[in-house]
């Protein structure tokens, strides 16, 4: 099998996996006229957190996506996007309800990221490379949204016991 790097820098892509640098659409173009079994390796989208990789193997053409959001487990930033959008920034949540925020999402299996998988036949041409690239880079992602609103109701939640555990402090 062949391994080509279709990157052009440090990118294959500009604003999508399918908007391809014209000297990364042409190494890919030549290794579909090939015939030969080839695999791009993992490459990246320079606008986007997502990242592809094409294989030509045992008489199929196998194309992966994977989209990524901001890092949930690391870091705050999808937990503080969910609060503004919920319409809670005035408030800056303790550590303890971050983490129970974090670990509550992590035991529901809600990631940062998603993938998709799909294949076509071996002799495909570039268009239908790319038609299969858009509709799994639109699956991936929409797996994401879906679980960015799954963090948002978890958000809402945790927020809403913390402010009532404020009011209930508090003397009328």
């Amino acid at each position: 099998m062949n391994n080509i790097d279709i990157e052009y820098g440090m990118y294959a892509s500009k604003w999508g996996l399918s908007d391809f640098y014209e000297e990364s659409k042409a190494k890919l173009v030549d290794a579909l006229n090939s015939g030969e079994d080839f695999d791009t390796g993992w490459w990246g989208c320079k606008k986007e957190i997502r990242y592809a990789r094409i294989v030509r193997e045992d008489g199929k053409i196998t194309v992966e996506v994977s989209a990524h959001m901001d890092d949930l487990w690391e870091q705050t930033d999808l937990i503080y996007d969910a609060l503004w959008e919920e319409r809670h920034t005035e408030e800056e949540l303790p550590d303890e309800i971050i983490d129970s925020i974090r670990d509550e999402a992590m035991e529901l299996r809600i990631d940062d990221s998603s993938s998709a998988k799909g294949t076509i036949p071996a002799d495909a041409l570039l268009c239908n490379v790319v038609s299969l690239i858009n509709k799994l880079e639109v699956e991936a992602e929409s797996k994401n949204t879906d679980m960015y609103t799954r963090l948002r109701g978890i958000v809402a939640e945790h927020y809403d016991y913390w402010k009532g555990e404020q009011n209930n402090g508090k003397d009328d």
